[in-house]
């Protein structure tokens, strides 16, 4: 089984680089081992996080339809909740799962116990205001 990953992307100034490019090659690689229609396994942490949400979920559901088969195991990291409602173009089934965090002596902590389903908490505001960087909801 080939393995692909899109982890902890970096630009590379050197090379006139951004991440999100580097991550569109990464993905690009992805699709088209995927047309030799061999094993893969496939993780994508974040997908397209380095682009604008418009640009995200469109370029985000076309890559995972197409990375979605019954050839690969295809795992991918999101906080957009409208990535969590799609369904694959070939009728192979797509899961949602995630974690739950908790709050403890003013920190965020997780049991990593993966739950079905998309989450249903969120927790930005809550770590904006332990930082202070929000002071009062408007």
């Amino acid at each position: 089984m080939a393995i692909f990953t899109s982890i902890r992307v970096n630009d590379d100034i050197s090379q006139g680089m951004s991440t999100f490019y580097a991550e569109l090659l990464r993905i690009k690689s992805m699709i088209e081992y995927s047309q030799k229609k061999l094993p893969m396994l496939i993780c994508i942490d974040e997908i397209f996080k380095g682009t604008n949400e418009e640009d995200r979920l469109l370029g985000a559901k076309e890559a995972i339809k197409r990375l979605t088969n019954e050839r690969s195991i295809t795992l991918v990291t999101t906080h957009d909740f409208e990535l969590c409602y799609m369904s694959s173009k070939n009728d192979t089934p797509i899961y949602n799962a995630h974690f739950q965090e908790y709050y403890e002596d003013e920190k965020i902590k997780f049991d990593y116990q993966l739950r079905e389903g998309r989450c249903t908490t969120t927790n930005a505001k809550y770590l904006l205001k332990l930082t202070g960087i929000l002071i009062d909801e408007e």
